[in-house]
């Protein structure tokens, strides 16, 4: 293999591909941005968790030095950022939380999920840039190009830069420091020699500790310095690792100050957090394969399987012929596969951070291929090919999931049918994101209520007295005489006993049925939601006529199913 380019062509003052990245990156992530966010059809975002993150922040106030939420299922640095945009909000558009005006309270939810859905996007594309500076220093600006620009269309990653959630900002901060560490190789320094050794050893511990204040896995990132000056430097190893590390834990306890302030509740939340992944996520992974198996399936979703796979062999031979970067990125990737695949927890979000080595990888083989030339002008060819979208993933799959969050939701589509008909509508499960938006508080977790001036989250025990008074459609869900604790999904009684006119049902719902049903031994709950479902759906077949399906009618990854859902519509036959 061919030598790394020379300093001059690593210390390339061009700016117009870096530019470039960024730009199509940033561009892409702000169409749609809009999607899914509060109006007067819901209150609530369609995204489940947007609502529970926002509120949570609500608890963080800066004005009074106050960063503790109490909430520790992540860290807190994001929570601090999406506080402080909601003042933002608040202060420019005059909005807030009045307790004498939720309708306006809703309102400024919407745009709070606004603000923390930009600094998403701008860490995103941030991401996509960071990738190609790092990879300027070790191939040529066509190679740094295209691994800039694999990250920059990434349909994984490009969805959920469009969510006010925790995921897209840790893997930013964590690229910036696996960027910092790679400086800290011999030649890097040579070439140089503006930044000390010190100050990227700081760097890149700041940034680790800044991560992990965001999503705690961060933290491995921490694997890509200490790779570094154990294997290619040999001097200062143990001088700089202390800092780095000793930099990372103080940029982590200054984020999440709730380590030390309230750390029974930091210990709670953080433990939950753990025992959560470990044991799974209701019924929504049973039957699905191996974490070792389904996030290779995640990444050839997220990110393409030619990138994927041309990303990982690229490392592997990189690493092979002392590449350190390559090695220590090769590290970090297997410690992070090994730690989400053995959880039975598997949203495709978790494998973000693997993205950062296999975009460098993949920029990287594409540049010495250029090299190369001849034959290897075919590999290239590939690359480009996997970039376009080839087998899935790249640019087709993100103009497929960017139109579908630029256009009318599922929901919305079966709401407006629904809507306004003086009839009424049963459903399978209890209302939430994913539930039509026939009356705008039917799908709510969140706590508004005049003459309370904050916010909390509540279940839908609290919202049933609500459900019960609206009207115009009436909205009926199957309780049985011994009260809401006893109700369960998919009761044939709603259709025996209640007998609503219309059915709805949405691919959340339809999805963990139709895939457990195929299990020879199912979990007892999931065995006992089958049949329950295959009695209701008899029913259905015979009660009822199939009126419409909103939505793509495709079996999704859970958490890109959040954009394009589908939902069913049945209507009681005529004299049954």
């Amino acid at each position: 293999m061919s030598k790394s380019p020379s300093p001059a062509l690593r210390d390339s003052k061009v700016w117009g591909p870096p530019l470039a990245v960024f730009l199509i990156a940033l561009c892409i992530r702000l169409i749609g941005i809009g999607w899914g966010l509060p109006n007067d059809h819901h209150h609530q975002s369609y995204h489940p968790d947007e609502p529970v993150i926002w509120a949570y922040s609500q608890g963080i106030e800066p004005t009074k030095l106050k960063f503790t939420p109490g909430f520790y299922n992540y860290g807190t640095l994001y929570l601090t950022t999406l506080r402080v945009a909601s003042d933002v909000v608040a202060g420019y558009t005059g909005g807030g939380l009045d307790p004498k005006s939720p309708e306006k309270a809703w309102d400024y939810i919407g745009k709070s999920h606004l603000a923390g859905r930009i600094l998403s996007v701008l860490a995103g594309a941030g991401t996509a840039l960071v990738v190609l500076l790092l990879l300027r220093r070790f191939t040529t600006d066509f190679g740094a190009f295209l691994g800039g620009l694999a990250l920059a269309i990434a349909p994984g990653h490009v969805v959920h830069s469009r969510f006010q959630t925790v995921d897209v900002l840790a893997t930013f901060l964590l690229a910036l420091s696996a960027f910092y560490a790679c400086r800290l190789l011999p030649s890097e320094l040579d070439s140089n020699a503006r930044a000390s050794t010190w100050k990227l050893a700081a760097l890149c511990g700041l940034f680790a500790g800044l991560s992990a204040g965001t999503k705690y896995t961060g933290i491995l990132i921490l694997l890509v310095p200490i790779f570094i000056l154990i294997f290619a430097r040999g001097k200062d190893t143990v001088k700089l690792g202390s800092i780095a590390i000793g930099v990372a834990v103080a940029a982590f306890l200054i984020s999440t100050p709730g380590f030390l302030l309230e750390n029974a509740k930091f210990m709670e939340g953080f433990l939950y957090e753990t025992r959560h992944v470990k044991e799974g996520h209701g019924l929504v992974f049973e039957g699905t394969s191996s974490g070792y198996f389904y996030h290779i399936g995640n990444l050839f979703l997220g990110i393409g399987p030619i990138v994927t796979l041309l990303g990982f062999c690229a490392l592997i031979a990189a690493a092979s012929k002392r590449m350190w970067w390559a090695g220590a990125l090769l590290l970090f990737f297997a410690a992070y596969y090994l730690l989400i695949a053995g959880a039975e927890v598997k949203f495709i979000r978790y494998t973000f951070p693997l993205y950062v080595p296999l975009t460098v990888g993949f920029g990287w083989l594409m540049g010495q291929c250029r090299e190369w030339g001849g034959k290897w002008h075919l590999i290239v060819g590939a690359g480009l090919l996997g970039l376009g979208g080839l087998f899935g993933g790249g640019l087709i799959s993100t103009a497929r999931f960017t139109s579908w969050m630029a256009a009318p939701d599922p929901r919305d589509l079966a709401g407006a049918f629904l809507a306004g008909k003086n009839t009424s509508v049963g459903l399978v499960e209890d209302p939430w994101f994913y539930t039509p938006a026939i009356h705008p508080d039917l799908g709510r977790r969140l706590v508004y209520e005049t003459g309370m001036p904050q916010v909390g989250i509540a279940g839908y025990p609290y919202f049933d007295s609500i459900v019960r008074q609206m009207t115009a459609p009436s909205i009926v869900r199957f309780v049985p005489e011994e009260g809401l604790d006893s109700r369960v999904d998919w009761d044939i009684r709603l259709l025996t006993d209640v007998k609503p006119e219309y059915v709805a049902y949405s691919s959340f719902e339809y999805e963990n049925f139709a895939r457990i049903s195929q299990l020879a031994n199912p979990s007892p709950v999931g065995k006992a939601t089958v049949e329950r479902a295959e009695q209701f759906r008899d029913r259905l077949l015979v009660e009822y006529d199939f009126v419409q399906m909103y939505g793509p009618g495709l079996e999704m990854v859970h958490d890109m199913m959040y954009v394009q859902p589908t939902v069913w519509l049945w209507k009681r036959k005529p004299g049954r």
